[in-house]
């Protein structure tokens, strides 16, 4: 569709799997003019644009409005109305919300859509100015390719809501357009849900030799060590929010998350067991470390967390080598 003059702009940064999904569903709307920064992938876009292979919206093939190299590329005179940074969230390899400086503008709202906890503060620090909004995703993408994107049948969005953002304009558009998405005041909280599944499957993917869910759920003493540590989530993100976690998607609770997963025919392989066959750094710090030192000044307990952060560091340190 194209564009028509009372669009948006919006820049998306780290336009890989996830990205391209969720800035082809809002440009789809006609009132989204999208920036795409691609790095490796760049030239694959620029001639053939993202071939995605979507169960949920059929194969397309998405072309951004324009695609450019870096963010001093995209950088303009006209101020983008929203920034959207899709890269992994790494602060052990440095702060890297310095990336986006030369696309914000005094009105620009900047939107996080990445896993973890304390991923927000870079960003908050950097730009007190700006309007830092917070976002949890939950969808089942990947890259086999540069410019070539699998996506399965999940692709919601939860929103934390924003007085200067206006996010309901943006969930508008994303849930128009096929991406279910939820605005709501309560984004930690669903943060800290999202990581009971991230702080479970995602390292312990690695450190059990290579495994993706349907495999380790197979295995008995497996799947009791990831329900362990979802209890332990569980327990530290309502002491660090003050109140139980959300059902959301019909999980209420360690078992009801793993049974969701276990579902037929669901084979997730998570993004860390991905960064680790790829010797790229992982997503442990804000989905560990982070939580790990919140859990030690609350003083809640979790041991299994802790145990296997320590084992993913090594591997990590070994397989980085």
């Amino acid at each position: 569709m194209e564009s028509n003059a009372s669009s948006i702009k919006v820049l998306f940064v780290g336009t890989g799997a996830l990205g391209s999904v969720y800035a082809w569903r809002l440009q789809n709307s006609g009132q989204a003019d999208v920036t795409a920064v691609c790095r490796s992938n760049y030239q694959m876009v620029v001639e053939n644009g993202f071939q995605i292979k979507s169960e949920l919206y059929g194969t397309h093939t998405y072309r951004p409005s324009k695609v450019v190299r870096s963010v001093d590329e995209a950088a303009d005179a006209d101020a983008y109305d929203y920034v959207v940074v899709c890269t992994k969230a790494l602060p052990n390899q440095g702060d890297n919300s310095g990336i986006i400086a030369n696309a914000v503008r005094k009105h620009t709202a900047i939107v996080l859509i990445q896993n973890g906890i304390g991923i927000e503060d870079p960003f908050v620090a950097r730009y007190p100015d700006n309007p830092v909004v917070s976002v949890v995703a939950y969808i089942d993408a990947s890259q086999p390719a540069n410019g070539v994107i699998e996506h399965g049948s999940s692709s919601g969005l939860v929103v934390g809501a924003h007085p200067q953002a206006n996010m309901e304009r943006l969930a508008q558009l994303w849930n128009q357009n096929g991406v279910k998405c939820l605005v709501t005041e309560k984004i930690q909280a669903f943060r800290w849900l999202k990581l009971a599944w991230n702080a479970s499957f995602n390292p312990i993917s690695v450190v059990s030799g290579g495994n993706d869910t349907q495999k380790m759920l197979e295995d008995e003493e497996c799947r009791k060590l990831i329900r362990d540590v979802m209890v332990e989530v569980y327990r530290l993100g309502e002491a660090a929010v003050g109140e139980p976690l959300p059902v959301f998607m019909g999980v209420d609770g360690p078992d009801a998350y793993i049974g969701y997963t276990d579902r037929p025919g669901t084979t997730v392989y998570p993004s860390m067991l991905m960064d680790y066959r790829a010797k790229r750094p992982m997503e442990h710090a804000v989905i560990l470390g982070r939580p790990i030192e919140i859990a030690r000044s609350l003083g809640v307990p979790v041991p299994h967390m802790e145990t296997i952060y320590a084992l993913l560091l090594m591997v990590e340190k070994q397989n980085l080598k």
